[in-house]
């Protein structure tokens, strides 16, 4: 099963974008998203930032609305996976075959202003920072950049210093990964009184993050 990116051409990173969301492929079964967009299957993501953004992409979440709360925020989306074979019907990255990398990335992140890249996914053998950061970038990654989630990029890479962030995944099948990690769990009190405690943590670490706050 080959699955082809239905969104890189259609939403290029422009110009005078200063941040950049970067994952790796949408699921196959593109046609029967909630919206025709990255992460239109489960609106996870969008569902946080709404959050993050106070409401600011609107309900129900819908293309415009994210696209004018990116654009406002100067605000890139794209992928690392151009085209995939898959193992299963499953969307897991870890049941991907990458057949085409995005390796027009590095000119269109050149060409713009970011300064920030937002990973979805990590370490793991398809993750969006280990795709971007071996695989494109063929830089090896260290374990003081697993340790920390984030690693700023010398000048010399892409034309400037860019910092990368990998985020906690949007996704619900993260939570259980979550709820046992370390900055998680000095952080857990405060979110008891919560009826979806990770939910509400993945929202303060994205809005950190998004809104440039001070980190855990």
């Amino acid at each position: 099963m080959i699955t082809i990116h239905q969104y890189l051409n259609k939403y290029p990173i422009k110009k005078n974008s200063k941040k950049l969301i970067l994952g790796t492929i949408h699921p196959h079964y593109h046609e029967n998203f909630i919206i025709p967009f990255f992460y239109g299957n489960r609106l996870s993501l969008w569902n946080i930032l709404n959050q993050v953004y106070n409401g600011a992409i609107g309900t129900p979440i819908s293309v415009d609305g994210i696209l004018r709360v990116l654009n406002q925020n100067q605000i890139a989306i794209s992928d690392t996976i151009v085209r995939c074979e898959r193992k299963s019907k499953s969307s897991l990255d870890k049941d991907l075959i990458p057949l085409q990398l995005n390796n027009q990335l590095i000119n269109d992140i050149k060409n713009s202003q970011i300064d920030e890249i937002l990973f979805t996914s990590g370490f793991g053998k398809n993750n969006a920072f280990k795709l971007f950061y071996v695989d494109i970038l063929g830089l090896k990654i260290t374990k003081e950049i697993k340790q920390n989630r984030e690693v700023l990029l010398e000048e010399y890479v892409l034309g400037r210093p860019v910092k990368l962030s990998i985020l906690y995944s949007p996704s619900g099948t993260a939570n259980t990964g979550i709820v046992k990690s370390r900055i998680y769990k000095a952080k857990k009190d405060q979110y008891l009184g919560f009826k979806t405690p990770v939910q509400a943590f993945k929202v303060d670490h994205y809005r950190d993050l998004f809104l440039n706050k001070v980190l855990f």
